[in-house]
């Protein structure tokens, strides 16, 4: 009875701090997930990026001054994920700890239960997922779909086998409708969206409709975006990039050999000229990266992490006096991860400091 009171507690005190810190106008500003980095930080709590072999995350109370340290070098969504729980363990008041998972068990001991029911509190509280559900049209039934929950952890910044248990918390799946899709691997919904092996098997691969028109996405350096628009090709007009409003970005459409492309399932959206949409992959110009930065095989990173804006026309190629018949645009944060400090506490130290002067 204890351990079921303290963690309604945790999930209480989500409530809260996302309540303190204003998170539904980070929403209604365009963003389409809880920052635990941002509310650290606003909580002049210190967030460190370091990393290491088996340690995810830890927190540290030293001389009154608390800091989180976060090992970036996992996928992101777990990256948020451990962030959330290090924060849950600040604001529930816990000791200094370390952690080497974040997927808690029922048998664990409370002060980690806690710390992970406030991290799930946290990232997926009910009015967001409902929000989420809302602005895509997703159904109830839609989320026994692992490639639409896959879809929705990216909007929300979680790894998608945290997204199942969330909507299994809520109570929009059942247990055993959980179990029946948490084991699915990412990879391979990747595979079914891109129709080929993604660029990096760690990288994510957004899938973008018109529901996410106006929004603030923000995906990792070296995802792979598709939009999925509106297919008027047969009357000649295909979507084009505005490159004067977004920065050197690239559309393309999808070209597949049907020698060796598998046919598509009943369920899937029908690529091609003759398909109520058609599907582009969005490629990503190249920018200056921070000296030493690279990614995991030896790749410079290629995109900086501030707002973006991605903005689409759809109109006959040969004829670019006429009106275009369709518009679409979207704007994109790329979160860059790695050694040291986020970059938004970079920024208020040297805010500080020249205030200071």
């Amino acid at each position: 009875m204890r351990d079921d009171y303290v963690l309604l507690d945790a999930a209480r005190r989500a409530s809260e701090v996302l309540e303190e810190f204003e998170a539904k106008k980070r929403m209604e500003a365009g963003y389409t997930r809880i920052d635990a980095e941002q509310i650290a930080g606003a909580a002049d709590v210190v967030v460190m990026y370091r990393k290491f072999e088996r340690l995810l995350g830890g927190f540290l109370e030293e001389d009154g001054i608390p800091g989180i340290i976060v090992n970036w070098d996992r996928p992101r969504g777990l990256v948020h994920m451990t962030c959330a729980h290090e924060l849950g363990h600040f604001s529930l008041g816990h000791a200094s700890t370390s952690d080497i998972t974040v997927d808690i068990p029922k048998e664990a001991n409370l002060v980690e239960r806690a710390a992970n029911q406030f991290a799930y509190a946290l990232l997926a509280p009910s009015w967001l997922v409902v929000q989420t559900m809302r602005r895509h049209r997703w159904a109830r039934s839609h989320l026994r779909i692992p490639a639409i929950v896959y879809q929705m952890s990216l909007r929300l910044g979680m790894s998608y086998k945290a997204m199942v248990w969330s909507l299994n918390r809520l109570g929009h799946l059942s247990v055993s409708e959980s179990l029946e899709i948490v084991d699915t691997q990412p990879i391979g919904l990747k595979h079914d969206v891109l129709g080929t092996a993604p660029n990096n098997s760690r990288s994510d691969v957004w899938l973008l409709t018109d529901a996410d028109r106006g929004r603030i996405l923000e995906p990792g350096l070296g995802d792979q975006m598709v939009f999925d628009l509106p297919n008027h090709a047969g009357s000649g007009h295909l979507w084009t990039i505005d490159e004067a409003r977004s920065e050197g970005f690239m559309l393309k459409p999808f070209v597949r050999d049907a020698c060796i492309a598998p046919q598509p399932r009943a369920a899937d959206i029908v690529v091609g000229g003759a398909g109520s949409t058609l599907r582009y992959e969005l490629t990503t110009p190249p920018v200056s990266p921070t000296a030493g930065e690279s990614d995991p095989d030896g790749t410079v990173q290629s995109l900086d992490s501030k707002q973006r804006a991605i903005s689409l026309t759809e109109r006959t190629p040969w004829d670019s006096e006429r009106d275009a018949i369709g518009q679409f645009s979207l704007f994109a944060e790329f979160e860059r991860l790695g050694n040291g400090l986020p970059q938004a506490e970079r920024d208020r130290r040297l805010t500080r400091t020249r205030q200071a002067r």
